[in-house]
């Protein structure tokens, strides 16, 4: 079959077209293709089952392509209100032990890996404490003495409705983009 699959007269016209394409120095490809995979389905001589397996893993790729971008913004998401729900509703004071230990395995920290939900977490903590404090504005950002900005509180209360926001318009790049340029979360 390997005659059908790959003749050997199409083999001889790509092998040509790369010698062309080398000796002329032109690039390949000559637009930079950020769909790695795209390109092999596009240009590899490969044979028709080894495209239905990148094809494949492709489609998975894109699938969970999302869940990817949003890993630290989900994880946090979903600590930050398991937590708010279980230490204001739903804990007996026996059972806080027991929540607090489980937690802490979920919230651990390693010297080798980032764990998504402490990061996550710990942003939207920081995130409505500001917002609840007025830590955010021109008024903030220009004051210059450190004790009046560690102990400043303007009692705004806007930390749930801006963690909202958060939650509603960022990923994770975009959310740490925009964290690192400004120093720390401000609307627009």
């Amino acid at each position: 079959m390997e005659s059908y699959i790959n003749p050997p007269e199409i083999l001889r016209k790509l092998a040509t077209k790369e010698k062309q394409r080398l000796q002329e120095k032109q690039p390949f490809p000559p637009e930079p293709m950020p769909d790695v995979l795209l390109l092999l389905l596009e240009h590899a001589p490969i044979r028709a089952w080894q495209v239905d397996v990148l094809s494949i893993i492709r489609d998975e790729a894109y699938y969970f392509a999302p869940q990817t971008q949003t890993k630290i913004l989900n994880e946090g998401w979903a600590s930050y209100w398991h937590s708010t729900i279980m230490t204001r509703h739903g804990l007996e004071p026996n059972d806080v032990i027991n929540y607090a230990d489980h937690n802490s395995g979920t919230l651990a920290t390693s010297p080798t890996r980032l764990n998504p939900y402490k990061v996550g977490v710990e942003l939207f903590r920081d995130i409505e404490d500001r917002w609840n404090r007025g830590c955010f504005g021109r008024d903030y950002e220009e004051c210059d003495d450190l004790v009046a900005k560690r102990d400043w509180n303007t009692h705004a209360g806007l930390g749930r409705e801006e963690i909202f926001e958060v939650r509603r318009i960022h990923n994770d790049l975009t959310f740490c983009r925009r964290v690192s340029h400004a120093g720390l979360l401000q609307t627009p």
